[in-house]
């Protein structure tokens, strides 16, 4: 019975990749690798008339936001880059409400699975971003992308990466109109619970 609810509620392909994920801890992404140069003076301009208070967030603001999306596992990741100088948090509060979140990550390209490659020096990386779902559609995560421009140009970070997941249109859509050039798409995931991708980062680095 269960399985015939499920496959009422997904795809066969959705029912088989969880079958997948849950019993043979396989799992594979295809993901999008984009970069920007970063234009201080544009970036500054984009910002000046912003029109919500953005703060630097702490693990308790985090407790603030929607608890079906921060929960234990994420918590505990927060609380050790909470911990970590090459992490910061900025987030956006509507009536004590976490509504917007993400991260600028100054020394290390995080991916969807226990594998970290080192950025250049030059660059910053824009990741884990979330957008309370009664939120979007209000322009925030287009103009954080702009204030995570000036950020890391204060830290200076010439150029910024980030990360998509293929098929999230809301994103793919923000940061190729912020100026992200998309460089390609690699896999990455887990094959019996061993992670793995194809990233070949130098690879990027010269196109």
């Amino acid at each position: 019975m269960r399985l015939l609810t499920k496959i009422k509620q997904y795809s066969i392909a959705d029912i088989f990749k969880i079958i997948l994920a849950k019993y043979f801890k396989t799992k594979i992404m295809r993901l999008h690798y984009l970069k920007a140069n970063i234009d201080y003076n544009n970036a500054l301009a984009e910002i000046e008339n912003i029109k919500f208070e953005v703060k630097k967030l702490t693990y308790s603001d985090f407790l603030q936001g929607d608890a079906t999306v921060f929960n234990g596992k994420k918590l505990e990741l927060i609380r050790q880059r909470c911990n970590n100088r090459s992490y910061i948090a900025y987030g956006v509060f509507s009536d004590n409400l976490l509504i917007f979140s993400a991260w600028i990550s100054l020394e290390y390209l995080g991916l969807p699975i226990k594998l970290e490659t080192k950025l250049n020096k030059d660059e910053g990386l824009i990741e884990d971003v979330y957008c309370n779902p009664n939120s979007r559609g209000k322009g925030i995560y287009s103009t954080m992308i702009y204030y995570f421009f000036a950020k890391l140009y204060e830290v200076e970070k010439k150029h910024c990466v980030t990360i998509v997941l293929h098929g999230n249109i809301y994103a793919y859509k923000a940061v190729t109109k912020a100026g992200f050039k998309d460089l390609g798409t690699f896999l990455a995931g887990e094959i019996l619970g061993k992670p793995f991708t194809t990233l070949n980062k130098k690879m990027y680095d010269h196109r």
